[in-house]
Formats: structure tokens, sequence, C-alpha cells
């Protein structure tokens, strides 16, 4: 018998221009990751969600259905709201590479068409990942990237400009991002975050990777920080699933040393379908 998660408490703040169901969002998805609601935990109901936060019926729906689109909860009619059984947590840890960085190293051509570019206001919600007001203006790009003449990536990527301005001059088709931060504006990327998760292609993701909607996505959220601890460049990309994979190379230490010098994965480009594996 499931049992039903008790109330977390309410650290809303209703001053703040993040939006209420960004926050519930944020509030569930750290209690679901840290494993103060566990898998096969129940949800209190939108009602109770409601009361518990204080705020509209509407807003909990929009926090519990992002949550349902990134697989952290489950909806099972009649029953309830649950948290997934299916979520793992691994920590991948490597040389932070960018996507030009990653194709050439493996021997591959990179490209890129630049599909949308433009200096915007951020959402409330980019600009609290940034670490910004939403007044501060960005670089907001959406690209489609190849590899050998084949879509491969789709991506949307924000950037700070408060840092450097003189990056809305760049036209981004060509060569690494990472690279041009460095020897062109001295700036050095230390550390980032990247979470992998699973999703279907949308009709516009179809027509840009060339697959057939509902196809399978490898979905990377990334967040990149400066040397000086800023966070810099927020991206969300997604890769065709038939054409990437994730390699994690696993060693036991024994306690010796750090154990992060001793873990290490990739992205892996694939430049043909797998082929069918046959009876012999």
């Amino acid at each position: 018998m499931k049992k039903t998660s008790s109330s977390v408490e309410n650290t809303l703040e209703k001053k703040s221009p993040i939006p209420l169901y960004f926050q519930i969002e944020k509030i569930l998805e750290t209690q679901i990751l840290e494993h103060t609601l566990s898998p096969g935990d129940q949800l209190p109901t939108e009602v109770d969600l409601c009361k518990q936060y204080q705020v509209s019926r509407s807003v909990i729906r929009q926090a519990l259905h992002n949550l349902v689109n990134r697989g952290l909860i489950e909806r099972l009619p009649g029953k309830g709201t649950f948290v997934s059984h299916h979520i793992i947590k691994e920590a991948l840890i490597r040389e932070l590479l960018g996507f030009y960085e990653d194709t050439v190293e493996q021997g591959h051509r990179p490209g890129t068409r630049v599909l949308e570019k433009r200096v915007q206001e951020p959402s409330p919600e980019i600009a609290a990942i940034l670490e910004i007001d939403t007044r501060t203006s960005i670089l907001f790009l959406k690209r489609l990237r190849f590899i050998d003449n084949e879509p491969h990536l789709l991506s949307e990527t924000y950037l700070r400009i408060d840092v450097e301005p003189r990056l809305v001059e760049e036209d981004f088709a060509e060569g690494s991002l990472y690279e041009l931060l460095e020897n062109r504006f001295g700036l050095f990327i230390a550390h980032g975050t990247r979470i992998v998760e699973a999703v279907l292609a949308t009709l516009d993701d179809a027509h840009n990777l060339d697959i057939k909607p509902g196809s399978p996505l490898l979905l990377l959220t990334s967040l990149v920080y400066l040397s000086d601890g800023r966070p810099f460049e927020y991206s969300i990309g997604k890769h065709r699933a038939d054409r990437a994979r994730f390699e994690v190379d696993l060693v036991r230490t024994r306690n010796i040393g750090d154990p992060k010098q001793n873990r290490d994965d990739k992205l892996v480009y694939t430049a043909q379908q797998p082929q069918e594996e046959k009876d012999v």
C-alpha cells in the first residue's frame, strides 16, 4: 500500500517575480530528488495543495503538469498522483566541452544554422536561473546543430550579455562558444551542471531534426558558470536519441583519493542508424 506524502512547509515567496507555479514545482522537485518524497509516495490532492500553498487550482495544475512532463511524477486515473518509480539521479562528471568541441574531438564535422538570435528581457524563470534581474537583457539563441551535414541537436541558449555586451555582435554560426569566450573576451568557463531526460519530439522538433513527431529525444538542460562563480549560460538541448548516447565510466575507489577524479562521461555521436541484432 502506497503511503501518502506528508505536507511540506510552505516556502513560497509571493512577492517574488518568479511565478508561483514555478516555485511550487521546484519545492516538490527538491523533495523528490532528496527523497523526502520517495518513489511510490502519493502526493496530496490538488485541493489539498491549493489549501497548503494558498494558491489557485490553475497554479497547482501547472506545477504538476510540468513535473509529469519531466517524468518526476505520474498520474494514475482514479487513484491519484504519485512520485515516479523511474527516477535515476546519477553524478555525471566530465571535462566540460561544448557541442563543437565534443564533435571535433570524436572525429566528426560540426555545423550550425542559427534559427533565431535576439536580445530580450528574460522571463522570471530564466532570470532566477541566471541570477539576474528581469530587466537585465540577455541574448537568446535558437540553433540547429549538424554533424556531418545531418541534424542532430536543436538548442535554445540564454547568455548573460551584462557580462560581455560584445557577444551580440557574434553570429554563432561557426566555432566553439567556449573558445570564443576564452580567446576573444578573456572569460573562462569553470564548471557546470547537466540534467539528462527523455522526451518526445514536438512538431517543431520533428521539422527541424528531420524525424517523426513523437520520436524519442534526449533532453539536456545545462547551466555553466564562469571562473568568478557567476552563472553565464543556460541551455536546453534536444538530441536525436537515435544519434546520441551517454557513456559513463565507473571506478571503485576504495576511499583512496577523490572519487570524482575517477569518473567520466561523454556524449557519443553515431553517424549511422544502430543496426538490429541478428541471431547467430
